[in-house]
């Protein structure tokens, strides 16, 4: 979700209203140019108490919606509008605002004013979904970022027992009850759960909600998270063709696209599940899904040669240069009797929240969560654990840089760094350099809270360096995300992936 901004209205539409227009109707007018995807509307009124307004709003065409006297601002785009409104075409023409006055006390004067703001053709898609009012600076946040409900594919009993498409509440519960800071509802191709998760952001005021959808096509399954503009799917399953043109959509909306479960085999069960667009623009791509809850299992064995063998695919993109963010999700598609004893008209389930997605980010609103998974300071958690903490720092000379960050060494053939980790006494950490399938094994961790040095010679043409926890019983507990080594005659791939929360560049200065 790209960072809101409050512009400046497109149309401000004030006046004042007094006690003679008691129980009297205003269609407040305004023009909708010919290239607008989305109407956003702020309203403020000035008065004494005992003056309530109701509002409502029609297009050209038809009623969008009426807020009552609780809703004053309110969203309206091509596939989410806030609840009480309707989503769709954004026509041109003759809008009206109603604004019925209900009431106003005898002497009573007050003023009011609608701020109207246009996103345009071409515009990231800002001020859309809400943040829940949650309290959160700069730190560590646990999430799902895959999981589904009834308007997709998820199903479960009802309390009758029959075959049902799986209600929205269910999941959203589910990641309340599991702590989870955030949460993404990723439903197969639609934007129909939109409206009724902001809805649910409402009550789940302790969960960021994010709006996703699994763009679903014979090529593989990719999330777009964070966005609620319209993207054309219509061509998602063609013969022939390229996958690229819906990347390059759906990259353009500004939020964050990952492939999902890349090395799971497509069958019967799962049309298209892994990645197998030769041909794809990974430039378009900020991510890959390296842990999914059909395939945690894999982590407990050998997570690169098992069948969902995630990180192999992953590794070799970032071999060949390309700054993907690793991710975690549950894939959840019951969230209730995937997890009991009763069985589950879809299968067992991973539960949400696991495995987890760890993103540092600058705040916990939804925004700053889809740029700090962009930025990469990002670990995968398997057991979904709140306690859990893997962070990562490489140092060149004077410089650093943290997971996600490009690390300029110029002639240097050696780097030191540490692994800050929490929650896995008695586990050590495996450090991956990439490029030449290295391995380094570091000491066991002596405690619950842990740092442990290291240093690192004989870099050769390696391009990033990364960490695992690997537990007692030889299971992958968590996965690190690289810090990227740049030479000076090798600029990167991407270069910066904007700033740190204290304003300094993700690569440092050579």
């Amino acid at each position: 979700m790209p960072v809101p901004t409050q512009a400046a209205a497109d149309i401000v539409i004030d006046g004042t209203i007094g006690a003679d227009d008691r129980g009297t109707i205003r269609d407040l007018a305004f023009d909708v140019p010919a290239d607008v995807t989305q109407v956003r509307v702020a309203f403020t009124l000035d008065g004494p108490d005992g003056t309530q307004i109701t509002l409502g709003v029609a297009d050209p065409q038809r009623d969008r919606g009426w807020g009552g006297g609780i809703k004053k601002a309110f969203v309206i785009n091509d596939t989410f509008a806030t609840a009480s409104f309707l989503p769709g075409p954004i026509p041109a023409g003759r809008w009206r605002l109603t604004m019925t006055v209900a009431s106003m006390r005898p002497g009573g004067r007050a003023k009011y004013r609608a701020d109207i703001r246009f996103t345009r053709r071409g515009d990231p898609t800002v001020g859309a979904f809400p943040d829940a009012p949650v309290a959160g600076g700069a730190g560590w946040y646990h999430g799902d970022l895959h999981s589904h409900t009834g308007h997709s594919d998820a199903r479960c009993r009802s309390l009758s027992g029959a075959n049902i498409p799986c209600p929205l509440f269910l999941t959203t519960q589910a990641g309340a009850d599991a702590g989870l800071d955030f949460l993404a509802v990723t439903d197969h191709n639609v934007t129909s759960h939109f409206a009724e998760l902001v809805v649910a952001q409402t009550y789940f005021d302790t969960l960021v909600l994010l709006p996703g959808r699994e763009i679903t096509t014979r090529f593989g399954h990719a999330n777009l998270i964070g966005s609620t503009a319209a993207i054309d799917l219509s061509q998602a399953g063609a013969a022939g063709g390229s996958v690229n043109p819906i990347l390059k959509a759906a990259h353009e909306t500004g939020g964050f696209l990952s492939i999902n479960h890349p090395a799971t085999p497509t069958g019967e069960d799962c049309l298209g599940c892994g990645w197998v667009a030769t041909d794809t623009d990974y430039r378009l791509i900020d991510g890959v899904e390296i842990a999914n809850g059909d395939t945690i299992d894999d982590f407990r064995g050998d997570p690169y040669r098992a069948m969902g063998a995630h990180l192999r695919f992953w590794e070799s993109l970032l071999d060949r240069g390309y700054r993907l963010t690793g991710v975690g999700g549950s894939d959840n598609h019951d969230a209730v009797q995937g997890r009991q004893p009763q069985p589950s008209p879809i299968g067992r389930q991973s539960p949400v929240g696991v495995p987890a997605t760890v993103v540092h980010a600058c705040a916990r609103t939804g925004d700053a969560l889809v740029a700090g998974l962009k930025r990469g300071r990002v670990f995968v958690d398997i057991a979904g654990r709140r306690d859990r903490l893997l962070d990562m720092t490489l140092s060149a000379g004077a410089r650093d840089a943290t997971m996600g960050d490009m690390l300029a060494i110029g002639a240097a053939r050696d780097v030191r760094g540490t692994i800050h980790v929490r929650g896995a006494a008695g586990a050590h950490a495996v450090l991956r350099v990439g490029g030449s399938e290295r391995r380094i094994i570091l000491p066991p961790f002596a405690g619950d809270d842990a740092t442990v040095p290291f240093r690192i010679t004989g870099l050769g043409r390696a391009r990033w360096v990364r960490a695992d926890v690997i537990a007692a019983d030889g299971a992958t507990i968590l996965v690190g995300n690289p810090v990227y080594l740049q030479r000076r005659a090798d600029p990167g791939a991407d270069g910066p992936r904007g700033d740190r929360c204290d304003g300094r560049s993700h690569t440092p200065a050579p």
